[in-house]
């Protein structure tokens, strides 16, 4: 990596930390934020009961590296959403980096994202994400190289957002305190943080983009995403969300510049759709379907998962999915509507 220009200004950047159950991750997850290039000027460690010891070892640790910080004790465990909030309210910095409790970073992440975010003058930085393993190796990269350095506007990097072109992970930006506002996040739910992104991205006047995977994402058993249970019906709120917020979004017609009012709805009504099956019911209903073949958690919750994906699917979806080049969703929702046991017993053989 080359050298990182210095970041000009009084830049105060505060990072902000849900700490739920988090014993066995925490010790390595402070480790990385301290181990940053260009120090962080507080971390603000937000309590949301998990009550397994997380916070006194974070607090010790950060006490002993001499780091300014401070604890948010929450009255009861609220999630994600409320605890990132909370913290957001508690944090003296104009740049806010969300970091969960259980993930790593780059070394250089603070460094390169803080330069990104003044050199473009943007109001928040986004960068790659590498997924790891529980113990921290390398498992790949979850976003394609970016097409366009420097940055991009707000509706654009929202339209990646929809495309998949980037994650939503809130630990992968750094956030002007201006733009997030004091509750950012989805305090309701599970999956709070799509629409919330989305939400943030279509208000900003520009995003900077850092190609490189500077946050490490660690997969294990126990996060949300790899969980059936009954926060994971709450993915399906998320796509309602994400729907409503469809039509703030414009496209470019590269043919004569900003389409129709006709043409931009029907493509963000296409986008929706080919969102609506990639992040919503594909994975709620391949969860449902593989807790069903390990016999794990609630058969109730299960049933409820692949039924309700069931519902939200159609065969009407299924021309303008293949037309869109969406095949895998295409197969997806003729399985779901022909036999879902059968496209069960299918999905087990990959």
């Amino acid at each position: 990596m080359g050298k990182v220009a210095p970041t000009p200004g009084p830049t105060r950047l505060s990072v902000v930390i849900p700490v739920y159950r988090s014993a066995q991750y925490i010790e390595p997850c402070l480790r990385a934020i301290l181990s940053q290039t260009r120090p962080v000027d507080e971390v603000v460690l937000v309590d949301d009961r998990g009550d397994d010891g997380s916070i006194a070892m974070a607090t010790r640790i950060l006490t002993s590296a001499d780091v300014e910080h401070r604890v948010v004790e929450l009255d009861r465990n609220h999630g994600a959403g409320y605890a990132r909030n909370a913290g957001v309210r508690a944090a003296t910095g104009d740049v806010i980096w969300f970091f969960d409790s259980d993930d790593l970073a780059d070394p250089a992440f603070a460094a390169r994202m803080l330069d990104a975010l003044v050199r473009e003058d943007a109001d928040f930085a986004s960068c790659r994400t590498m997924f790891v393993d529980p113990v921290g190796a390398a498992l790949g990269v979850a976003e394609p190289r970016q097409p366009r350095q420097g940055a991009v506007d707000g509706n654009e990097f929202a339209l990646m957002l929809m495309r998949g072109k980037v994650k939503a992970y809130p630990p992968a930006r750094l956030f002007r305190r201006a733009v997030l506002g004091d509750a950012p996040w989805d305090e309701r739910r599970a999956y709070e943080d799509m629409a919330a992104t989305l939400r943030i991205a279509l208000r900003a006047d520009r995003v900077a983009l850092v190609d490189e995977p500077l946050l490490w994402y660690r997969q294990h058993p126990e996060s949300t995403s790899q969980v059936t249970c009954t926060h994971t019906a709450d993915v399906f709120a998320m796509g309602d969300e994400v729907a409503r917020l469809a039509p703030e979004l414009r496209e470019r017609n590269t043919l004569s510049g900003w389409g129709s009012s006709w043409l931009e709805g029907s493509r963000n009504r296409s986008l929706a759709r080919a969102f609506r099956y990639r992040e919503v019911l594909i994975p709620a209903a391949h969860m449902a379907m593989r807790a069903a073949q390990a016999n794990s958690g609630d058969p109730d919750i299960v049933r409820s998962l692949i039924a309700e994906s069931r519902r939200r699917s159609s065969l009407a979806d299924v021309v303008p999915l293949v037309a869109s080049g969406q095949l895998r969703s295409a197969a997806f929702a003729v399985g779901m509507a022909a036999s879902p046991s059968a496209y069960a017993r299918v999905l087990r053989t990959r």
